[in-house]
């Protein structure tokens, strides 16, 4: 019963079938290799490339070459081997105009470009292998001679521009991670600093400042390019140009990357400066509070110091040793107001001596000139950090006494509230 309740469905179905199966023929056989690529081991004799042709199809995937005989075959230098060698070693991004071919090694990309070949190195780190089959895909599509739109557009300048895509797309990935990471880390620092994100925030920074060298490098490299006339005549392999012939559309071409790559140069600059404006204040707010600490612990210091002092002499007096005031009327008072005046007199000159310190600090504002302004921001704020100690105490008896929320008004206060009470009365 059921099966024949699925039988107009299973009709329908084998039409997908056939197509899907059709489909899967159409398709590259070197698709399938060119999705799994695999990191290769660096091999002294040996270089690996995937080798385009010219109608961009695949024609050997990982192939292996002799060193001497490819260097020998493509007219190239035993130093440009760095260039193009399968190593593990960042080299600096580099594109290098040869009489019969373009070598180019930007970021995860080593790759060597001729008038009808393209020839795509391999490389030993796995996450650079993924990148490059994204880039076989984009290379595949862009050299294929189906599209009439690239038709105008040279086979070298169209392998070029496919490179430089895939090259962009990896920087602009990369920015997008590190300021969604630093932009969090930057947001938390503003509600509360701590040591896991101060670290955390060190350890992006210094990725961050990598990922900006080497924009800029490859900035410089397009740079550089553009103003060589000698270089962009020899970029035109198929045909022959001098330099004093139009580059109008590799020009167009290759300063469209560098805006690009301009652009997250810029980006990553401005980020950076946001990272350090952050630390500079960071460590400006720990300076001050370590003062705050330092002033604290030296306040509880001299407290300390007028307690000790002020029992100091009532020990001596509660010692089991005649001294002839036991018998005395006001003996006990005026041990107790001798203790009190001691204290009092060493706290204050404790503070005095605080005091001054902090002046030092305070007046020194790095010119030679002490001028009014200067001086009176410096009392002010000398006032506030280490008052004297009958304010001090006055302070803590209207605090006491009123609350803390009592407005603090001195002479000026009351002579500007009384004028505009008077000035009101009299509109």
């Amino acid at each position: 019963m059921i099966w024949s309740r699925l039988r107009p469905f299973r009709l329908l179905a084998r039409p997908l079938l056939r197509s899907r199966r059709l489909y899967h023929r159409l398709l590259p056989e070197q698709n399938s290799g060119i999705l799994s690529l695999k990191p290769i081991t660096p091999n002294d004799a040996f270089v690996s490339c995937t080798l385009f042709n010219k109608n961009g199809a695949v024609s050997a995937v990982s192939q292996k070459f002799p060193k001497w005989a490819f260097l020998k075959e493509h007219n190239l230098y035993p130093r440009d081997l760095r260039k193009i060698d399968t190593t593990s070693v960042d080299v600096i991004p580099s594109i290098v105009v040869k009489p019969t071919c373009i070598l180019i090694n930007l970021l995860h990309i080593k790759a060597l470009i001729q008038r009808d070949c393209v020839f795509v190195f391999d490389t030993s780190n796995s996450e650079a292998a993924m990148k490059l089959g994204v880039l076989m895909y984009d290379l595949e599509s862009k050299l294929s001679t189906h599209s009439n739109a690239h038709m105008a557009q040279l086979y070298e300048h169209r392998a070029l521009e496919s490179i430089l895509m895939n090259v962009m797309t990896s920087l602009e990935t990369e920015y997008k991670q590190h300021y969604s990471i630093c932009g969090i880390i930057l947001k938390d620092l503003e509600d509360e600093i701590s040591r896991d994100k101060l670290r955390d925030l060190l350890i992006k920074s210094k990725n961050l400042t990598s990922y900006y060298k080497k924009s800029l490098l490859i900035r410089d490299v397009l740079d550089e390019l553009l103003d060589s006339d000698e270089d962009l005549a020899a970029m035109y392999l198929g045909e022959h140009k001098s330099e004093n012939d139009d580059f109008a559309d590799l020009e167009m071409l290759l300063e469209t990357y560098y805006k690009q790559c301009d652009e997250y140069v810029q980006q990553s600059e401005t980020l950076l400066q946001d990272i350090r404006s952050t630390e500079e204040i960071v460590n400006i707010i720990l300076d001050a509070n370590r003062n705050a600490l330092m002033l604290f612990e030296l306040k509880v210091t001299i407290y300390t110091l007028g307690f000790t002092i002020a029992t100091l002499v009532p020990a001596f007096y509660g010692m089991n040793l005649k001294n002839f005031i036991e018998d005395s009327p006001i003996g006990f008072g005026c041990v107790v107001g001798f203790s009190v005046i001691t204290a009092l007199c060493v706290t204050w000159s404790n503070f005095k001596a605080l005091r001054s310190v902090k002046r030092l600090t305070m007046m020194n504002n790095h010119t030679g000139v002490n001028t009014a302004r200067h001086a009176a921001n410096a009392r002010h704020e000398l006032n506030q950090e280490a008052p004297i100690l009958w304010k001090k105490w006055a302070s803590s008896l209207r605090t006491v006494w009123l609350g803390s929320n009592h407005p603090v008004r001195n002479g000026k206060h009351r002579d500007l509230i009384w004028k505009w009470l008077v000035d009101d009365n009299k509109k």
